[in-house]
């Protein structure tokens, strides 16, 4: 039977990196002015570079997602360029 990665590399090590690769995934999304997205107690969340963390259950009705741009520009996702 073929040993999984995990198994292989060791489950210390086979979580520093899963960490690392979610750090930097989130530090993309970030960086493009999009919140990364995550979950706690059964709650769905955004969380946007400043910290800020929205729960989608208690987002406002119809509220609209941008993005900021690290120049600060604020761009709403419905009218940006296709």
């Amino acid at each position: 039977m073929t040993k999984s990665l995990r198994d292989e590399i060791g489950p210390e090590r086979f979580d520093e990196l899963i960490a690392e690769g979610v750090r930097k995934a989130v530090a993309e999304l970030h960086a493009a002015g999009l919140p990364a997205v995550g979950g706690e107690n059964g709650r769905v969340y955004k969380v946007y570079a400043d910290g800020t963390k929205v729960y989608a259950d208690e987002e406002e009705e119809g509220a609209r997602e941008y993005r900021i741009f690290a120049d600060g520009t604020k761009v709403y996702v419905d009218e940006a360029p296709a």
